[in-house]
């Protein structure tokens, strides 16, 4: 017996609606809607379940590995429908976390007091962050223009640790060659979803 949390049938439906476009043309879409004596049947959100079962599919960018190690539970565990809502939340807050678009389909199947989980994933490829702006501040004793000289980053530019280590590195060794003391810091802001302002901090002594 096959029946979905609320929150797994909203995916699902998201799902499917994402797939149509790769069906063949003509080809005939049947929707079936639980009924009562099926929904009646179903255990409640809150009731204890075996958990049998946990497949993922169809995740590429980010392994299996890591998924489970964000889910709160594992097969042979009990857990609830409401918990296992609460694993596919933890799921896609990973996936924010990568900067990686995601949908989830899938589902539950009931087995008397057991429960078998399906979560099948679509991801987007993922979208590097990008530099929008360059900020030098606490420079007196070199100038702006001679720091944005000897640095990479540009607006529009890929940002990377290495990148930015590299920056840090360059505005270090000017001063340096200039034979003065000065400490470099970075702030980061985000005004944008992976655009990024970067604020140098230089501290002359």
């Amino acid at each position: 017996m096959t029946e979905t949390s609320p929150r797994s049938r909203r995916l699902r439906v998201r799902y499917l609606t994402a797939g149509l476009g790769l069906m063949l043309s003509g080809a005939a879409v049947l929707s079936i809607a639980p009924t009562d004596a099926l929904a009646a049947s179903a255990p409640g959100p809150n009731e204890p379940l075996k958990l049998k079962a946990l497949n993922i599919s169809g995740n590429k960018q980010v392994s299996t590995a890591e998924i489970m190690g964000v889910v709160p539970f594992h097969v042979g565990d009990m857990v609830t429908q409401t918990q296992i809502d609460q694993g596919l939340g933890a799921v896609e807050d990973l996936y924010k976390s990568k900067n990686i678009g995601s949908s989830f389909g899938g589902g539950l199947k009931f087995i008397g007091k057991n429960v078998e989980v399906n979560w099948v994933i679509s991801e987007q490829a993922s979208v590097a962050p990008v530099v929008d702006g360059v900020v030098f501040s606490g420079n007196s004793k070199i100038s702006t223009d001679a720091l944005t000289a000897v640095t990479k980053l540009r607006p529009g530019s890929p940002v990377s640790n290495e990148a930015v280590q590299a920056d840090q590195k360059a505005i270090s060794d000017l001063y340096k060659s200039k034979q003065i003391s000065a400490s470099v810091g970075m702030t980061p802001s985000s005004p944008v979803p992976n655009h990024f302002v970067v604020t140098w901090n230089i501290v002359e002594k």
